[in-house]
């Protein structure tokens, strides 16, 4: 699924986002004609996510989800937001056209008065749209963050699946590797917190090698319920899928990604279709990454060796001091 940034600003400044390199800096909102070329250009995938910064404070919000409401070349189109100005749109969330994927931060990060306003939405949406339209995420982005605000909105409106996303750092000289072991006991606290709630943790990207966990931890992530054998597989590092998804920008250049914001970014100009934009990422990018180790241990590795691991996100490849020295040895 494409993705078609709206804007670059928000509302918020929470400590752990990636587009914290770039908002402020680039202000340029899409236009109306501008974004139906966009829409035009990624229409054979028949989905679409709309992302910003905070896609719902475009000053033209309004006119863009009515196009979308009517737009019979996609059947979904997903609204990423951090549910703030849900309000603001109630009245084309009816259309079957559309899913939300809300970010639940906590207190600490956007104020009190911000997340009353963001149960108050959720509140709202589901008297809309069915609930499985509705999905809630959390990013895992400090050790040992307090995941109770996400519990107590779990809790009161009875949600069953919540997407889980370890933060991808700015400075990712680390190594992916080394950031996952630090974080894992994290990220196990929020398990146990979810399958008390009989909650099923669904994949996001930046999926997190089965070599990070020892025996016990798997054999507790394998009791976790689960929405599906493929989710499990992800979960227990079994199974590693990462493949362009591409973020397209007013400007109408592209990334491959999110976490390739910082490099490739091209013109769309010259490429035909979204499939092609893929086809030329997954070539320049993909085939030149995936072949480097993410640690000295991964070169012995038979699911590195036969592409079953990608040892995290790829973009921790990208031009960290770490990983540069990995792949010399």
């Amino acid at each position: 699924m494409a993705n078609i940034a709206l804007l670059n600003r928000c509302n918020l400044r929470c400590p752990y986002c990636f587009a914290s390199s770039y908002t402020g800096k680039e202000r340029e909102d899409i236009d109306i004609d501008t974004f139906m070329s966009l829409l035009e250009f990624c229409q054979s995938d028949g989905q679409v996510g709309i992302i910003g910064g905070e896609p719902l404070l475009h000053k033209n919000i309004s006119a863009i989800m009515e196009i979308l409401s009517y737009d019979r070349r996609f059947h979904t189109v997903t609204i990423f937001t951090n549910g703030i100005f849900l309000d603001h749109v109630a009245e084309f969330l009816s259309s079957p056209v559309f899913s939300l994927l809300i970010n639940v931060n906590s207190k600490k990060d956007i104020g009190e008065s911000n997340f009353n306003k963001l149960r108050e939405n959720i509140r709202l949406c589901l008297g809309i749209m069915p609930r499985d339209k509705i999905g809630l995420g959390i990013n895992v982005y400090e050790e040992n963050q307090d995941f109770s605000d996400l519990v107590s909105i779990i809790k009161e409106f009875g949600f069953r699946r919540v997407r889980v996303s370890v933060v991808i750092p700015n400075d990712k000289s680390e190594g992916g590797i080394p950031y996952f072991l630090r974080m894992k006991n994290t990220l196990l606290d929020l398990y146990r917190q979810l399958k008390d709630l009989g909650v099923a943790p669904c994949y996001d990207c930046n999926a997190i090698p089965e070599c990070v966990y020892t025996d016990k931890e798997k054999e507790y992530l394998a009791s976790m319920p689960f929405a599906n054998m493929y989710e499990r597989e992800i979960f227990l590092g079994q199974r590693s899928v990462c493949s362009p998804v591409i973020d397209l920008y007013p400007d109408k250049t592209a990334t491959r990604c999110f976490g390739m914001y910082g490099s490739g970014r091209v013109s769309i100009e010259g490429f035909e279709t979204i499939d092609d934009l893929k086809n030329y990422f997954f070539k320049e990018i993909d085939c030149r990454l995936v072949n480097i180790p993410a640690c000295n241990s991964c070169k012995d590795c038979y699911k590195y060796k036969t592409f079953g691991c990608f040892g995290g996100c790829l973009c921790y490849k990208d031009g960290g001091k770490y990983n540069e020295e990995s792949s010399n040895k």
